[in-house]
């Protein structure tokens, strides 16, 4: 069919909807995730006081930390099997099932005796976090077309702090089991929607499953035959080592895949060592050490909606600037925001601060976390949909996860210690110092995926190095040749 027939027009209207609703759905995942991440923040008060919903005796603060720790620890341990169930079973067998662990921590949640069983309801939620994202991000990114890949991909970090702004708000005006009941519903919608999505057409491809490719195919394109035919074309030249058995060394089998995973893991530690986890857990700390006048439930409302605002925001900037560049601007941004901040708290030193310069710690905190938000946050989970094959993709994101449940752990049960060892101030600069570093490696080492199709980004990483640089693709390739 012609370019601008009325029936092609239709089809890619169809298409667009269909994606949507297809990304929209899988992304629900994402607001289960967070409003489990979220739940600390809201409940940390109605634990700690004389009257808990859990328990007879009051939580201590070392308690909470460990609730909000542990969802971590299943993090890593999901990092075990879920990649490999992803890459075997499908992408949308493997989010159905982790809808499971989910229903399974919130139930645990409402019939908690006492603090062990809540440690066991989140060991279990974070176990079902990382099935999340090592299904969802590549479902994402392999039924999307490429033109809106990044504004689809980005929706699951979006509903991620929806999630948790859904659960500040609900924990602050229903409490305790009114919160537990309104975020089991999330699970169970997705659950009775995302049975009617059709699977990834790329995966069914590859695991030899043609025919229902070429429907799964026809359903996302709107029903435009040609265009899927064409799209079904392509798969061919796509690498495809189904039939080998994944394990760690599937890695780094060949120089793309190598390259692509010192990138993710690149883009895991990114995400933790400037300090982001850290802030956003122990928000309401931080403002009062800041000398400033916000309210526990003010100070996470507040960090928590300006992440919504500018995810949503990233969603219609990745296809238009691209990833590298919102990726290293925001990093750059955060680390001078957070240099600011350090600098505050050197001049601080316990002494009266002038009301004029009291609003710093409030304006830099919320430009830190606009930033991961815009910029770092959603771009870090696009990207690890795009550099791997597919036949391994659902892995190495599952072991990358492993990465960062490990160090989100750390950099969270740390602070504490950190920030006596380094004092507040030089924790800050530490965090700022990073966030500029990994700034400069992504601005040199990491290529520019907008608008290209998978196999054009494996080639690019295949072929290229890790700069897309067109001047140097014949050096490359004849150093591969040498090889």
């Amino acid at each position: 069919m012609p370019d601008h027939d009325p029936e092609t027009e239709r089809c890619r209207r169809t298409a667009k909807v269909r994606q949507f609703v297809a990304a929209f759905v899988a992304s629900l995942l994402g607001f289960t995730g967070g409003s489990v991440l979220g739940w600390t923040s809201p409940m940390q008060p109605l634990l700690m006081s004389p009257d808990p919903p859990v328990g007879t005796d009051p939580m201590t603060e070392d308690n909470v930390a460990w609730l909000g720790s542990i969802n971590f620890v299943g993090t890593f341990l999901g990092s075990f099997f879920w990649g490999i169930v992803a890459d075997s079973w499908g992408r949308k067998k493997t989010a159905c099932l982790v809808a499971i662990p989910f229903i399974l921590h919130w139930i645990l949640t409402m019939v908690a005796k006492n603090f062990y069983w809540l440690i066991i309801a989140r060991l279990i939620a974070g176990i079902g976090n990382n099935g999340a994202v090592a299904s969802v991000p590549a479902f994402i990114s392999e039924m999307a077309q490429d033109d809106l890949r990044g504004f689809f991909g980005s929706f699951y970090v979006i509903f991620i702090n929806i999630g948790m702004m859904y659960s500040y708000v609900i924990g602050t005006y229903f409490h305790y089991y009114g919160l537990s009941i309104a975020c089991i519903v999330i699970p169970l919608i997705f659950l009775l929607s995302f049975i009617w999505i059709p699977e990834s057409p790329i995966f069914l491809f590859n695991n030899g499953q043609t025919a229902n490719a070429e429907k799964s195919l026809f359903w996302y394109k709107g029903g435009d035959a040609v265009e899927a035919e064409k799209v079904l074309s392509t798969y061919k030249h796509e690498p495809n080592s189904k039939n080998n058995k994944l394990s760690v060394m599937s890695l780094f089998a060949t120089r793309g895949t190598t390259k692509a995973f010192i990138l993710g893991l690149a883009l895991m530690i990114s995400l933790q060592i400037c300090g982001i986890t850290a802030i956003m857990s122990f928000a309401v700390s931080i403002f009062e050490m800041c000398g400033t006048s916000l309210t526990p439930y003010h100070s996470a409302l507040l960090l928590g909606s300006m992440q919504v605002v500018f995810t949503c925001s990233s969603s219609f900037l990745v296809d238009r600037l691209g990833r590298k560049f919102l990726l290293v601007t925001s990093m750059m941004v955060m680390a001078f925001s957070l240099a600011v901040l350090g600098t505050y708290l050197f001049f601080l030193h316990g002494q009266s601060v002038d009301s004029v310069f009291r609003w710093t710690p409030v304006v830099s905190l919320s430009v830190c976390v606009s930033a991961f938000a815009i910029g770092v946050s959603p771009v870090t989970f696009i990207i690890m949909g795009e550099i791997f094959p597919t036949y391994i993709k659902s892995y190495a994101i599952a072991k990358l996860l492993m990465v960062l449940g490990t160090t989100a752990f750390i950099f969270v049960k740390c602070f504490p210690i950190m920030k006596s060892l380094l004092k507040p101030h030089g924790l800050f600069w530490l965090y700022a110092v990073s966030s500029l570093a990994f700034s400069i490696f992504f601005y040199y080492h990491l290529p520019e995926t907008k608008g290209k199709s998978l196999s054009e980004i494996l080639r690019i990483l295949n072929n290229k190095g890790f700069e897309d640089n067109l001047t140097e693709e014949k050096g490359t390739t004849e150093h591969i040749q040498l090889q």
